[in-house]
C-alpha cells in the first residue's frame, strides 16, 4: 500500500508543478478612437515590425505606440505583405497602401472586384475572389495575369501558400494547385486546407485541415502532429494556427480560445481562454510577430500572448477574491493573501468546455461557422485546470506571508496564523502590521495596530509569548537585523535599535526621523551599514555620531516599499534592490510595470512573486523561451511642418514655425518601455535625456546651415539601437539666398547706370535722376540691412531691426551725400558748358 502511495505521489508531482507555472503573459490593445470598428479578420506584420489589421472600414496600423487608420472604400477581408509593401483584398477591390511617410497614409487601388484573401511570394501578390485569382507583379507594379474559375471548379473558397507553391480551394474539386497560370491537380493529399503558416525561417509550414488535424509540411512531405488533446481541439473547432518557435505552435479555435501545442510531442503546453485572461473564446485570426508574440483578434480588440516573456500570470484562476496583497510558494503550493483572506491554488478537475461539440463548416465567403454534433460519438478529453480555494480559519485582510522554522505564517487584520494546507491555526488574535523573525533571538517580533511589539517563541509545535519588548510602544511598519545582531524597528517618527548579545536584549535606543511623514518608514542592512528610506530620501546611520544622515550616493526613491523582508525602490528608471541574492535576476524586466505593490522572492528560489497596482499576480523567473529574437529597426517615419520628401538629403526652408521629426522603433512588450534620446549636431554638444516621448523631435528657428540628427533608442533591458544618421539642410528665405543678392546687385547697378545716363543726357531729367538716385540709395540701404540681418539670424526683435536700420543709414549717409553732390555738380557743370556753347554758337 505504501509503495502504491509513493508511485501515485511521483505521478501526481508533475501536475502539481505545472500549477506553479501559471499562464502566459497577456497584453490587450484597442485603438483609442471609439469610432473605429477594430474587429479584424486578418493580421500581418511588415519587415520593419509594424502591424496591420484588416477591418470593416479599412486598415489599422500599429507600431506599439501609435495607432493610424488608412481609410479604404469597403470592408477589408485579407492582407499580405512583402518588405514594406502592404496589399489588401476587400469588398471594393484590391489595392496597396502608399508610402509610410505620407500624412495621412493613402490607399492606392489596383483593381475593382470583391476579393476576400491575399498572399504574396517573393515576386508576386495573389488576390482571391469567388470566381478569379488575380496576380500582381510587385516589381513592375502591374497586373500580369488572371485565373478564372469554370464550371468544373465551382467557386473559390481560399488561397494558400505552402512552401512557395500556391494552392486554391474550390467547392467542386477541393484543393487545386496554381501552376503556369492555370489550376492543376493538387499534390497535397491530407485534406482541405483552412490555413498554412510558414515558420520564421520559411522552411516549414504549419498546415491545418477542416477535420481539425494539423500537419507540418517540410521537404515536400506532410507529417501529422499527434495532438494529445485532439478531442479538445475538435470540440473547440480549429480556425487558425501559427508557429511560435520550433517547439511551440498556437492553434486558434472558434469557441475555446488558443491552444499552445508542442509540435514534437503533441503535448498541450498552455490553454489560453476567457478563464485565464483572454477577453473572448472566439478567435477571429492569429499572427506571430518577429519577437514570438502571438496576436489574437477577437470581438473586443487584440490580445498579444507572450510565451517568451519571463512572467506567468496567476490572478486569472477562478476563486480568488479581493485586492491582492502578498503571495508565496510553500511546499509546492501557491498561497495568495488578499483583502478578504488567504487562498491556495488547487487542482480543478472539470471539463473546461462543457456542452455540445461543434464542427467547422466553411461558408461561401470563406468564413467558418459551426454546427452541433453528438458529443457521445467521439471521445472528448477533459483537462486538468486549477482554481483558488480559501484557507479556512482566516477572516480578513492578509498582508504578509512569512516562512519561519519550516512553517508558513500569515498575518494581517485578523491576527497571525500558522497555515497548514487549507487550514489555519491562530497564534495571535489581534490586528497586526508587521511580522519579523529574528535569527539572533530565534523569536517572532510582531508589530500590532495598538502600537505594541509582541514576541513569540516556537516550542513543541506551539507558540509562546515571551514579552521581551513590551516596553516599546510605536507603530512598527518594518523590522530587519544587521550583521552585529542588532534588530532595527522602523516606526513613524523614530527608528529603534535593539541590541542583543547571546540571544538576550541588552539595550534599546531611539533615533528620531528628521522628516517624518505618514509614509511608512522602511530600512535594510547592507554590509556593515544601515539604511532607512523615509519621506522620499535615503539616510545612513553614522556610528560615530549615532544619527541618521542623508545619503546622496543612491538616487532618491520615487517609489519604495518593503515586502517579505526585502527592500525595493524605483529610482525613476527601474526597480532596484541592494540584496545580492536577488541581483542575479534580470530585474530590468520589472520595468514592464510602472507601479508595483508587492515583490518577494519565491521560496523555491527560482524567481519573484510580483503584484502590480492593477491587481495582477505574476511569477517572474530568469527563464525565457525567446531564441534569436528579431530586433525591430529604429527608423524615421515622417517629417512634419514642411513639404519635405524623406530622402537622404532633406531640405527645409527656414521660417518662424517648427519642424518635427518622428522616429519609431516598434515595441509590443509594454507601454512606453522603449526610451529615446537625440542630438542635433550644429546646435547641441550633448545628448538629450532618455525619455519615451523623445521619439518626436521638434526643432524651431534653426539658423541656415547643414545639420546632422542622431537618434538612439533603448529597450526594456537597456540595449541601445541607432537610427540612420539624418542629414538635413536649413535653407534661408529666398530674400537671403545668393541668387536674390545677385538680383539686387543687378537692379542696383542698373539704376545707378540709368541715373548717370539721364544726368548726362539733359538737364530736364535732373529731377528724375535725383529720384532714381534716391531709389538707388534706398535699395543700397535695404541690401546692406539684409546682409547684416542674415549675420544675426532670421529671428530678431523690432528694436534690433530698428538699430540695424539706423546703423546702415548712418553708414550710407556719406555715400548718399557725396553721390548727390557729385551728380548736382556734374549736372550744373554740364548745364554751364551747354550755355557757353550756345552763346558762342
Amino acid at each position: 500500500m505504501r509503495f502504491l502511495f509513493i508511485v501515485f505521489s511521483l505521478w501526481a508531482l508533475p501536475f502539481q508543478l505545472q500549477a506553479q507555472t501559471g499562464a502566459y503573459y497577456l497584453s490587450h490593445y484597442t485603438p483609442p478612437d471609439d469610432q473605429i470598428d477594430f474587429r479584424s479578420i486578418d493580421i500581418i506584420q511588415d519587415e520593419q515590425g509594424e502591424i496591420y489589421f484588416a477591418n470593416k472600414g479599412g486598415v489599422l496600423e500599429f507600431d506599439g505606440k501609435n495607432w493610424r487608420f488608412v481609410s479604404v472604400p469597403g470592408t477589408v477581408y485579407g492582407l499580405s505583405t512583402i518588405g514594406t509593401h502592404v496589399f489588401q483584398a476587400g469588398l471594393s477591390g484590391i489595392g496597396k497602401l502608399g508610402p509610410k511617410n505620407e500624412t495621412p497614409r493613402l490607399y492606392q487601388k489596383i483593381a475593382d472586384g470583391n476579393y476576400f484573401s491575399s498572399i504574396t511570394n517573393e515576386q508576386q501578390a495573389f488576390f482571391c475572389s469567388k470566381d478569379r485569382i488575380t496576380i500582381y507583379d510587385i516589381s513592375k507594379n502591374e497586373l500580369v495575369n488572371e485565373i478564372k474559375s469554370d464550371s468544373s471548379h465551382g467557386s473559390f473558397l481560399g488561397i494558400y501558400n505552402v512552401s512557395s507553391r500556391v494552392y486554391v480551394r474550390t467547392t467542386k474539386r477541393g484543393l487545386l494547385k496554381a501552376e503556369n497560370q492555370k489550376l492543376v491537380a493538387s499534390d497535397i493529399t491530407p485534406g482541405n486546407l483552412i490555413f498554412s503558416t510558414p515558420s520564421s525561417d520559411g522552411k516549414r509550414f504549419l498546415v491545418g485541415m477542416d477535420n481539425h488535424q494539423v500537419y507540418i509540411h517540410e521537404n515536400n512531405s506532410f507529417k501529422e502532429i499527434a495532438i494529445k488533446d485532439q478531442g479538445l481541439l475538435s470540440k473547440s473547432v480549429l480556425v487558425d494556427g501559427v508557429w511560435v518557435n520550433d517547439n511551440l505552435v498556437a492553434l486558434g479555435t472558434l469557441r475555446g480560445g488558443v491552444l499552445f501545442i508542442n509540435p514534437i510531442t503533441g503535448v498541450t503546453e498552455q490553454f489560453i481562454n476567457y478563464q485565464n485572461g483572454l477577453p473572448d473564446n472566439e478567435v477571429y485570426c492569429l499572427m506571430t510577430d518577429k519577437r514570438q508574440g502571438v496576436w489574437v483578434a477577437h470581438e473586443y480588440g487584440f490580445t498579444r500572448i507572450a510565451p517568451n516573456l519571463p512572467f506567468r500570470s496567476f490572478d486569472h484562476y477562478p476563486g480568488l477574491a479581493g485586492n491582492l496583497l502578498c503571495a508565496q510558494t510553500f511546499q509546492n503550493k501557491v498561497y495568495v493573501g488578499t483583502t478578504l483572506g488567504l487562498y491556495q491554488l488547487v487542482e480543478d478537475l472539470s471539463d473546461p468546455l462543457p456542452g455540445a461539440r461543434l464542427k467547422a463548416v466553411e461558408g461561401k465567403s470563406g468564413r467558418r461557422s459551426a454546427k452541433v454534433i453528438d458529443p457521445k460519438k467521439e471521445n472528448i478529453n477533459s483537462t486538468i485546470d486549477y482554481k483558488f480555494q480559501r484557507v479556512s480559519g482566516i477572516e480578513g485582510k492578509v498582508t504578509q506571508l512569512v516562512e519561519v522554522t519550516g512553517n508558513l505564517l500569515a498575518s494581517g487584520l485578523s491576527g497571525v496564523h500558522e497555515v497548514n494546507g487549507l487550514q489555519a491555526k491562530l497564534i495571535l488574535q489581534e490586528p497586526v502590521r508587521s511580522v519579523f523573525f529574528s535569527p539572533s533571538l530565534q523569536q517572532l517580533l510582531i508589530g500590532t495596530y495598538t502600537e505594541q511589539v509582541k514576541t513569540f517563541v516556537s516550542e513543541k509545535n506551539a507558540w509562546r509569548e515571551t514579552n521581551l519588548i513590551d516596553s516599546l510602544h510605536d507603530f512598527i511598519s518594518h523590522a530587519f537585523e544587521d550583521r552585529l545582531e542588532n534588530i532595527w524597528l522602523c516606526g513613524r517618527k523614530n527608528i529603534y535599535k535593539v541590541e542583543t548579545v547571546d540571544g538576550d536584549i541588552t539595550e534599546i535606543e531611539s533615533y528620531a526621523i528628521s522628516n517624518p511623514s505618514r509614509d511608512e518608514t522602511v530600512g535594510l542592512a547592507y554590509g556593515t551599514n544601515v539604511y532607512v528610506a523615509a519621506s522620499g530620501q535615503f539616510s545612513r546611520f553614522n556610528n560615530q555620531t549615532n544619527t541618521f544622515i542623508k545619503y546622496d550616493s543612491l538616487p532618491g526613491p520615487r517609489k519604495y516599499f518593503a515586502s517579505a523582508g526585502y527592500f525595493w525602490f524605483n529610482d525613476g528608471a527601474k526597480w532596484r534592490t541592494v540584496d545580492k541574492k536577488l541581483q542575479s535576476l534580470k530585474l530590468d524586466w520589472l520595468g514592464l510595470f510602472s507601479n508595483l505593490r508587492y515583490l518577494a522572492p519565491d521560496n523555491l528560489g527560482d524567481g519573484l512573486w510580483v503584484i502590480t497596482a492593477k491587481n495582477e499576480l505574476f511569477k517572474f523567473t530568469n527563464q525565457t523561451n525567446e531564441s534569436d529574437p528579431t530586433n525591430y529597426p529604429l527608423f524615421l517615419r515622417t517629417v512634419k511642418g514642411q513639404e519635405v520628401a524623406l530622402e537622404k538629403r532633406i531640405e527645409i526652408v527656414q521660417n518662424d514655425g517648427q519642424i518635427t521629426f518622428e522616429f519609431i522603433q516598434p515595441d509590443y512588450v509594454g507601454s512606453n518601455t522603449t526610451q529615446y534620446r537625440y542630438q542635433v549636431k550644429g546646435t547641441q554638444a550633448t545628448w538629450s535625456t532618455w525619455s519615451s516621448s523623445n521619439n518626436i523631435i521638434s526643432l524651431s528657428f534653426l539658423q541656415p546651415g547643414k545639420y546632422e540628427l542622431l537618434v538612439q533608442s533603448r529597450d526594456l533591458l537597456g540595449k541601445e539601437y541607432n537610427a540612420e544618421q539624418i542629414k538635413f539642410v536649413v535653407l534661408p528665405p529666398y530674400w537671403q539666398r545668393w541668387w536674390f543678392y545677385a538680383l539686387e546687385v543687378f537692379v542696383f547697378s542698373f539704376f545707378v547706370t540709368l541715373s548717370l545716363r539721364l544726368a548726362r543726357a539733359n538737364s530736364r531729367y535732373r529731377y528724375l535722376s535725383q529720384i532714381l538716385s534716391l531709389i538707388t540709395v534706398v535699395m543700397l540701404i535695404q541690401f546692406l540691412e539684409t546682409v547684416i540681418s542674415s549675420l544675426f539670424g532670421s529671428r530678431t526683435s523690432p528694436v534690433i531691426d530698428f538699430a540695424i536700420q539706423v546703423v546702415v543709414a548712418l553708414m550710407v549717409f556719406p555715400v548718399e551725400f557725396f553721390a548727390r553732390d557729385a551728380m548736382t555738380k556734374y549736372s550744373q557743370g554740364k548745364y554751364q558748358i551747354k550755355r557757353i556753347w550756345d552763346k558762342e554758337k
